[in-house]
């Protein structure tokens, strides 16, 4: 069984409410560091901590930079909180999705020849001038893929997955594996 951790999530928080980005960046940009370019991206980019939180004035905010799925309750209530400051009439409630996490991990081979792998599967290239892994396109559904990045001693970085928030470790053992046994496995040394 592959091992696997969560390297990066990035999390929607949807408030239903408009806000205004324009004065919330004015306002927040004297306690934090801020990016806004309205001309260039439409979200006021706020770091705080070791996150980046991205404000659209839809009322969506994606955090990214979270590292623990434990830890993800306790951002968004800090975030919360920060934003209250700026933002008077920020509902309590919110809607809350996962929209991509990262992993890195093992698969369970060590030799893995990544050269034959890009060769022969239709969605994935591997150019080692570039990049050091095979990146693999693997479909989980008819509209999802995870992109897998694969490296010749078995380790690879995932990205792309987007599990509900009621089975995170259950959903990225099951991609994870069953690439390992439909992809990896034809291409062990």
């Amino acid at each position: 069984m592959a091992i696997w951790r969560i390297v990066n999530i990035n999390a929607v928080v949807y408030f239903d409410i408009t806000i205004k980005v324009d004065q919330l960046a004015e306002l927040i940009s004297k306690d934090f560091p801020i990016n806004y370019r309205p001309e260039d991206f439409a979200g006021l980019v706020v770091y705080y901590d070791k996150f980046k939180i991205n404000i659209f004035k839809t009322g969506a905010i994606i955090i990214s930079g979270i590292k623990k799925l434990e830890d993800l309750t306790s951002i968004i209530e800090d975030v919360k909180r920060i934003l209250k400051k700026y933002i008077k009439n920020l509902p309590e409630k919110y809607t809350l999705k996962i929209a991509n996490i990262v992993v890195s991990g093992k698969f369970d081979y060590n030799k893995v020849d990544i050269e034959r792998m890009s060769s022969e599967l239709e969605d994935a290239f591997y150019d080692p001038a570039r990049f050091w892994a095979a990146t693999v396109y693997y479909n989980i559904s008819p509209k999802d893929k995870v992109t897998f990045n694969v490296f010749k001693n078995g380790s690879f970085v995932a990205t792309g997955l987007k599990p509900d928030l009621t089975s995170v470790n259950q959903y990225i053992d099951k991609v994870v594996n069953s690439f390992q046994e439909e992809v990896v496995k034809k291409f062990v040394k």
